[in-house]
């Protein structure tokens, strides 16, 4: 029986991805390819090939993307880190708010005292019996 080739075919996001992490320095080729299970030796050389727009590598010459373009992309990446970044944060936040409520309602519920002002309350005003004793 013979042993087939098998081809994996990843789609262009998850290419473009890859690319993106070796551009930006968070992996080389080679550890993006065992990082992510990428049997073929080039493939993420031939993906860059493939994005960098320039059809004939071969023959040698400049890409025809801009290095503005490639520093765009980086720039994009450190904002997508930074967006992810924040939205842990704002994660982060969400959780020790329920946190502080749960811990309100206890107190509330154990002590039996009001520690959230009601809505429609009236603000507190000192009598005017203890100014005259002043």
């Amino acid at each position: 029986m013979e042993s087939k080739k098998q081809h994996n075919h990843y789609s262009e996001e998850f290419k473009w991805r890859v690319v993106q992490e070796v551009l930006s320095g968070k992996f080389t080729k080679e550890e993006a390819r065992k990082v992510y299970g990428i049997k073929s030796n080039c493939a993420i050389l031939y993906w860059m090939r493939q994005f960098s727009g320039n059809d004939n590598y071969r023959a040698g010459g400049e890409p025809l993307i801009e290095k503005s373009t490639v520093t765009g992309m980086k720039e994009l990446n450190k904002n997508a880190q930074r967006i992810k970044e924040l939205e842990e944060e704002l994660n982060r936040e969400r959780i020790r708010a329920d946190l502080w409520q749960k811990m309100v309602e206890l107190a509330e519920n154990q002590f039996n005292i009001d520690i959230r002002k009601k809505f429609g309350a009236k603000p507190f005003t000192p009598s005017k019996s203890k100014k005259g004793n002043k």
